[in-house]
């Protein structure tokens, strides 16, 4: 089943807002991205997130492994019991 990201985004805004944690991001010239370039994921189980650098003229990349990324992932609310069911429901999933 395929969900409109949209109707996702527009649940999680409604109902409970998500907690997250930002990764500090800079080239080596310490200049911060004015713009992501592309985020994936390499065979090796990475995160890697790719800009340009507008002072010092470099192709940058960052890359994190995915375990490091789950480790500094924030605890989850208590409270994303109702957060779930409200989606599940949402979606047609009946929970007796």
């Amino acid at each position: 089943m395929d969900i409109p990201v949209h109707a996702i985004n527009e649940l999680v805004r409604s109902t409970n807002p998500m907690s997250y944690r930002h990764f500090s991001l800079s080239c080596k010239c310490g200049q911060p991205p004015s713009r992501i370039e592309e985020v994936g994921v390499t065979d090796e189980k990475e995160l890697v997130i790719h800009w340009w650098c507008e002072d010092c003229k470099k192709l940058v990349y960052a890359s994190k492994t995915l375990a490091d990324c789950w480790r500094e992932c924030p605890e989850p609310d208590r409270s994303s019991n109702t957060f779930d069911s409200q989606f599940l429901e949402s979606i047609g999933v009946r929970m007796d």
